[in-house]
């Protein structure tokens, strides 16, 4: 219920479709002679449209998510486990053209390469089921051990956790394979921008883990200097709404520890 409820009311409240919301209620307002409200409508898509396309707001969000790791500590010596989390591979177009078809965020799967040879003895947990909303049969576990078997990976090491549907599954049934006792070192990879939710989850659920992140999306520095890349601004500012909206989704149903 709670992955059908996340999606659904992101579908409901992302930023390109309150933007569509505006305009159509402006539209409609003026059709019906609502001058007033009409205005209204607009006046507020005007601000939206701003902020969103012109002023940095997106890369700011972002960068408000991965300033926190942009100086990661060196790693130990040993650890007893690595757990990777999944979304780096496009399901759809991997399972159309039989073959693996990875996306922006590749990074996880070669810096987690990187970390199995590093830690031979680690325990290995790639986790990532059916995020599909409408086809459970696309399983990214399968198609990461396909990846992994490519590129010369012993699969036989990795465990591979199929059930997890969202970020919060993926630590649940993580830890339940991991089984972690106390002072265990674990380190956890994914994107930077998506760290924060996942320690706030793992949290939680009382499990320690060290992040390793990867895949930054912005600079170390930061400016709030304008654009006029409008399309390129809204994607961005949708893209960091997606993670807001999620840690704040995610604390008030009480699967994570915090907001921020």
């Amino acid at each position: 219920m709670f992955f059908y409820l996340s999606k659904i009311l992101w579908l409901v409240i992302n930023p390109f479709n309150f933007m569509l919301f505006l305009i159509f209620g402006g539209l409609l307002s003026h059709l019906l002679q609502k001058n007033l409200l009409s205005k209204l409508f607009y006046f507020i898509f005007f601000i939206f449209f701003i902020i969103s396309s012109v002023v940095p707001t997106g890369r700011f969000m972002l960068h408000s998510l991965e300033k926190n790791f942009h100086n990661q500590h060196s790693l130990p010596n040993e650890v007893e486990g690595v757990l990777i989390l999944s979304g780096s591979i496009d399901g759809i177009l991997s399972k159309e053209y039989n073959t693996i078809h990875l996306n922006e965020n590749a990074e996880r799967l070669f810096e987690s390469i990187a970390l199995i040879n590093m830690y031979p003895k680690a325990k290995i947990i790639f986790s990532g089921g059916p995020a599909n909303i409408f086809n459970k049969k696309i399983i990214e576990a399968d198609l990461a051990k396909e990846f992994f078997s490519k590129l010369g990976i012993d699969t036989h090491k990795i465990n591979f956790e199929s059930r997890s549907r969202n970020t919060y599954d993926n630590i649940f049934f993580s830890k339940i394979i991991a089984n972690p006792k106390p002072k265990e070192k674990w380190l956890v990879v994914t994107s930077a921008f998506h760290m924060k939710r996942t320690l706030n989850i793992a949290n939680k659920l009382k499990w320690n883990l060290i992040p390793y992140a990867v895949d930054f999306k912005q600079t170390k520095k930061f400016s709030w200097k304008p654009s006029i890349n409008f399309l390129g601004n809204i994607s961005t500012f949708h893209f960091a709404s997606h993670e807001w909206l999620g840690l704040v989704f995610y604390y008030l149903t009480g699967k994570s520890s915090k907001i921020f």
